[in-house]
């Protein structure tokens, strides 16, 4: 019997013994070593893995969760806080009033009925897939001014989802918002836009749903980041303003209530280097161009008349080209009333030829006139004349040159170069414009060798001065040279002066004033 006891006892030492070191493998412990192996850590994330699967499983039981209440229904109202990180801006359209964005969206609210830390003693955030947002309640923002606003999907849906242990939810997502811009282009291209973004709750009014700015650690940072390294093709973002508004309901059976919502302002300052390079500058040159006429002689009439006219019809091109990038209804921009100033210069340069050709034309130089009746029997009156040296070559330009060059064959060629005025008269005629005309009547000579030659009836003597006169030179000319571009230095002048302390005047009014009520503001940059 005793032999019996002994041999009882030694198996149940050793099933113990065997127990123990079953134990000890299971939870990872070498015998021998009496140290975890790497088995621990993967039975800890197994059963981390079920343990967060079951608190999903019974926080998210149809029984105790319903997804169509919104957190704490029936009492106060629910806070929304948001955020929004911009990483790229653009296009921006003027001919549909619209702008693109693409930012990170992120919104926070808190549901009790999903806080774990009391019930399953587990204080870590729980990062779940985003199946998971099939089965909670969500809060229906949208966009007041939105367009064409999507989540990107590539290659999964872009969208994050976490659990705080209190229950808090933070709900994230990629989205490319395309928004609503009014936009006020009379100061374009020097104008600086204010583009809004407003969103809120479709379904609830403030007594459920109220949205606020989540702001971050540092008070003095903005909710709505902007990327580092953003830039634009056509635009600064020069200044980013952010409100806590409400907006009263007015229909249906919501009349009387008020919506919660959040309002962004983005500033934008328009690029202005494109367009100095493409209209600015190849619309003065333009101008200056057809400055060029009124130094062009006066006969040279095609020469002046196709330079205004390419003028005109470049300045044309120009213009359509400067209003094609803006909505048909924006009314006369900044760069239109450039586009005038200079059309009218060009024009006036015309209009001065114009004047110029109607002196020629009138008055005793005109058609039939005291000057035309004079060119007439000019040839007759033209015999052997004297020179000045400083004079003969001038004479020799005019159209007086072939009457000298056959007179110089001529017979008389030594009296022609020997000849030297005693008297002569001269009247001479001036026109209003100022073109000067000498008709001698009578000149009388005498040689070098003392012998007097008969009196020639009607001959002329043309001292420098009237030589200077001889090619007809029009006063309105001479002014034109000096008056238009001085007149369009000062306009130019005058209209950037105007157009940039009015851009300055219209954002700083933008600023102050509001087009919606403000319950709280906030600027950045």
């Amino acid at each position: 019997m005793a032999k019996l006891l002994n041999t009882v006892f030694l198996y149940l030492l050793l099933l113990i013994l065997s127990l123990c070191y079953l134990r000890m493998d299971v939870v990872g412990l070498d015998p021998k070593m009496k140290t975890a192996s790497p088995k621990t850590a993967q039975t800890t994330s197994e059963s981390s893995g079920v343990l967060v699967s079951r608190i999903l499983h019974d926080l998210l039981n149809e029984s105790r969760y319903d997804k169509t209440l919104r957190p704490s229904f029936g009492g106060p109202p629910l806070i929304i806080e948001s955020n929004v990180n911009i990483r790229s801006m653009g296009p921006i359209s003027e001919t549909a009033n619209i702008y693109q964005f693409d930012c990170y969206f992120r919104q926070m609210w808190t549901d009790s009925r999903l806080a774990f830390l009391e019930r399953y003693n587990y204080n870590k955030t729980l990062s779940v897939s985003i199946s998971t947002l099939r089965l909670i309640w969500k809060p229906d923002t949208y966009f007041f001014n939105g367009r064409k606003s999507y989540i990107h999907d590539i290659t999964t849906p872009n969208k994050l989802l976490r659990i705080e242990p209190d229950g808090r939810i933070l709900y994230s997502m990629r989205l490319t918002i395309q928004a609503g811009c009014p936009m006020n282009l009379a100061h374009f291209p020097l104008d600086t836009q204010r583009c809004p973004l407003e969103f809120g709750s479709f379904a609830y009014s403030s007594n459920d749903v109220i949205y606020h700015w989540k702001l971050p650690s540092d008070v003095s940072e903005c909710p709505v980041k902007r990327a580092k390294d953003m830039q634009m093709s056509q635009f600064d973002l020069i200044r980013i303003e952010t409100y806590n508004t409400t907006q009263p309901l007015t229909t249906g059976l919501t009349r009387g209530l008020t919506s919660s919502k959040l309002r962004i302002n983005f500033y934008l300052k328009r690029h202005l280097g494109f367009y100095l390079l493409d209209m600015y500058v190849p619309c003065n040159l333009l101008v200056f161009m057809s400055f060029v006429s009124f130094f062009l002689d006066k006969e040279a009439s095609a020469g002046r008349v196709a330079l205004g006219v390419t003028t005109v019809m470049t300045l044309t091109m120009l213009g359509f080209v400067g209003r094609s990038g803006i909505a048909v209804n924006a009314g006369i921009t900044a760069l239109d009333w450039f586009v005038i100033m200079c059309f009218c210069f060009v024009g006036l340069a015309m209009v001065e030829y114009a004047g110029v050709s109607f002196s020629e034309h009138a008055g005793p130089g005109g058609v039939g006139g005291e000057w035309e009746k004079a060119s007439k029997e000019r040839a007759d009156y033209y015999a052997p004349l004297v020179f000045q040296e400083d004079v003969q070559a001038i004479l020799e330009e005019s159209e007086l040159g072939d009457l000298i060059a056959n007179h110089r064959d001529s017979p008389q060629q030594d009296n022609f170069l020997t000849l030297q005025p005693i008297t002569h008269e001269r009247k001479v005629h001036r026109s209003w414009f100022g073109r000067v005309f000498t008709a001698v009547s009578s000149s009388k000579y005498e040689s070098s060798n003392g012998l007097h030659n008969a009196n020639y009836k009607g001959r002329n003597i043309l001292s420098a001065d009237d030589a200077k006169h001889f090619r007809y030179d029009n006063r309105l000319d001479t002014v034109s040279r000096y008056l238009f571009p001085l007149c369009f230095i000062i306009s130019n002048i005058f209209y950037w002066f105007l157009y940039v302390n009015q851009s300055t005047a219209a954002y700083e009014d933008a600023i102050l004033n509001k087009d919606i009520s403000v319950d709280s503001q906030r600027s950045c940059y």
